[in-house]
């Protein structure tokens, strides 16, 4: 369909997960499972990305990554506190979509080859 395969394996985790359908229940294997992709789609990332091509961009680039962390964070942390949780727990989503944010863009954008 022309999209990044990082879309259909997002929209199929969460149509297949507890969200909406619950055929993969929720466990502390598949908890540890999803803290170690995430770790890992974040290390392949900083392995496709030359730090001398970033910086050749300069301010463009510069202003691309401070919104791709300050807007999924404040977002992040804006919901929370206005669902009513603790002001820890805010910032632990907002950093949680911060980091998930820059990995699935870097994804994205490798995949699109506009890395």
């Amino acid at each position: 369909m022309g999209q990044p395969s990082v879309l259909g394996e997002l929209l199929a985790g969460v149509v297949l997960g507890s969200s909406v359908l619950g055929l993969v229940p929720l466990s502390d294997g598949l908890t540890l499972l999803a803290e170690i992709g995430v770790i890992v789609l974040l290390f392949e990332v900083g392995l496709e990305t030359s730090l001398a091509e970033l910086l050749k961009v300069g301010g463009p680039a510069f202003a691309v990554a401070l919104a791709g962390m300050i807007l999924p964070f404040g977002g992040g942390y804006a919901v929370t506190r206005l669902l009513g949780y603790e002001t820890l727990t805010a910032i632990f989503v907002g950093a949680a979509l911060t980091a998930t944010s820059i990995g699935i863009t870097a994804r994205v954008l490798s995949e699109m080859k506009a890395l």
